[in-house]
């Protein structure tokens, strides 16, 4: 009797350490993180990021952004205001120093139907992410483009968005570098309109690291675009794993 029991209880332990196991490895599968960004621009801008692996060095992953500037949506009572999500894969490669994230976003709101009210999927945004680290040198960059596939109005509108940041690590808690960044709007429905540079931005980074990812990194500089808004700009961008 006290074999069957010793039997049970190992048994029973066993089970236990495996699903602690399986549920550790499940965790490790998954990870989400915040991107709280603001800028001189498009003020704040929330980011939520969810990657789920499939395989080794290939994620699948997601992407919101809750645009919060009242010009994406209705000026006055905040209605209607541009929602970004999105769906992409990531790529782990050279031993990790490098990841591609190419994905496809849905726009939902008014800002490129240019109409009234808010439209789902007002527009598709093709995006790809991708960053760069060794012991010494980081660089990220960012490519999407802004296409209506809606119309709500008379006037719909197209936008490029890009950024490039290389920098030096002067330690494991420091960086700096430099930071070029670029909003155009590239085709619109009004004749009377041309398309132009919103902003064309150059300038600097600085940016502290902290443990398990987390990071905080402002930029400025000045406004190359004659016809952009603003002679100068800043950017703040919180990182946060959770």
């Amino acid at each position: 009797m006290k074999k069957i029991i010793t039997i049970i209880i190992i048994s029973s332990l066993a089970h236990y350490t495996f699903a602690q196991e399986e549920e550790e490895k499940k965790e490790k599968q998954t990870t989400f993180a915040v991107n709280f960004i603001h800028n001189s621009v498009a003020g704040f801008s929330p980011i939520f990021l969810a990657t789920k692996e499939l395989k080794e060095n290939l994620n699948l992953t997601f992407y919101s952004i809750f645009w919060t500037n009242p010009t994406f949506g209705t000026i006055g009572n905040g209605g209607d205001l541009l929602l970004e999500t999105g769906i992409g894969l990531g790529f782990k490669l050279l031993d990790n120093k490098l990841y591609v994230n190419p994905t496809l976003g849905i726009a939902h709101g008014k800002f490129l139907s240019g109409g009234d009210q808010t439209l789902i999927a007002e527009g598709l945004v093709p995006n790809i992410f991708a960053i760069y680290n060794n012991d010494w040198f980081e660089f990220e960059t960012y490519l999407a483009y802004y296409a209506a596939t809606r119309k709500g109005g008379p006037t719909t509108k197209d936008f490029l968005l890009n950024w490039i940041a290389p920098g030096i690590k002067v330690n494991q808690s420091f960086s700096l570098g430099g930071y070029y960044e670029k909003f155009a709007l590239t085709k619109i429905t009004d004749p009377e309109v041309d398309p132009f540079d919103v902003y064309e931005w150059l300038g600097g980074y600085a940016k502290v690291s902290f443990d398990e990812g987390k990071f905080i990194r402002l930029a400025m500089g000045t406004n190359l675009s004659e016809d952009g808004i603003g002679d100068d700009f800043y950017k703040i961008s919180v990182f946060l794993p959770l």
